[in-house]
C-alpha cells in the first residue's frame, strides 16, 4: 500500500471521527449559520461552526492550554512540526506577512506541533517567534495532539526516513484553520497560500 493511499485512508478516518467529536461537543444553544458565500476565499466553510474542547496541551511559554486561549478572538491555527523542510516555514512567513499587511485587529496564531518527541516546548517558542513575536505554539502528549486534530480535522502521519530513524519526516495537512471568538471551527483555508488569499479569507469571515 502507497504513502498516497494510506494518507487518503487518514484524511477520510480524522473527517468522520472529527465530525463525530463535533456531534458529541455540541452547546445547548443553537449553532450559529454564517451568512458568508463558500465562494468568498479559497478554502472551506463551516455553515454550522464545530465547537471546540481544547485538551491539555503545553504552551511554548509552559503554561497550560485551554479553551481561554481560543475564546474571544479569532484563531488561525497550523499543523506542522520545527524539522519540516518546507510547508511549515513557507506557510507561517506567509501568515507574518499577512499580519504585516493589516495589523489591526489580526487573529492569534497558534502552531500545533505533531512531532511532540522532537519539539520541545523551549523550541517551539524560538521557532514560532522567528516569525513573528506573537505567535505561539502547543506541543504535549501524542494521544492530546491527536484528540486536537480529530476535532479540526487535521491529518498527519509519520515517514520513516530510509537512512536514519532520527530524521523522518511528517506528512501533515497544509490548510490554515480558522477559529471564531466563540472558540468553534469555523473555516479551512485552503493553499496555495498568499498573505493576499489569507486577508481575503479573514475579510470575509469577520464581516
Amino acid at each position: 500500500m502507497t504513502n498516497k493511499i494510506l494518507i487518503v485512508i487518514a484524511a477520510i478516518t480524522a473527517m468522520a471521527l472529527g465530525f463525530w467529536a463535533a456531534s458529541h461537543l455540541k452547546s445547548t444553544e443553537p449553532e450559529k449559520v454564517s451568512a458568508v458565500p463558500p465562494s468568498a476565499f479559497h478554502g472551506t466553510l463551516l455553515a454550522t461552526p464545530r465547537k471546540i474542547a481544547a485538551p491539555a496541551l503545553i504552551k511554548d511559554d509552559g503554561s497550560v492550554f485551554t479553551n481561554d486561549d481560543i475564546q474571544n478572538h479569532w484563531t488561525l491555527v497550523f499543523f506542522g512540526y520545527t524539522h519540516c523542510p518546507d510547508i511549515c516555514p513557507t506557510t507561517l512567513n506567509t501568515i507574518a506577512q499577512a499580519k504585516k499587511q493589516s495589523p489591526e485587529n489580526f487573529p492569534n496564531v497558534l502552531f500545533v506541533s505533531v512531532d511532540p518527541e522532537r519539539d520541545t516546548v523551549e523550541m517551539l517558542g524560538d521557532y514560532v517567534q522567528y516569525f513573528d513575536p506573537s505567535f505561539k505554539a502547543v506541543t504535549g502528549d501524542k494521544k492530546l495532539i491527536q484528540a486536537l486534530s480529530l476535532q479540526l480535522s487535521a491529518i498527519y502521519m509519520r515517514t520513516p526516513s530510509a537512512k536514519d530513524d532520527e530524521n523522518y519526516l511528517m506528512d501533515h495537512s497544509s490548510a490554515i484553520l480558522a477559529i471564531n471568538p466563540e472558540g468553534q471551527l469555523a473555516a479551512f483555508i485552503n493553499p496555495p497560500h498568499t498573505p493576499e488569499n489569507i486577508l481575503k479569507a479573514l475579510d470575509a469571515l469577520q464581516k
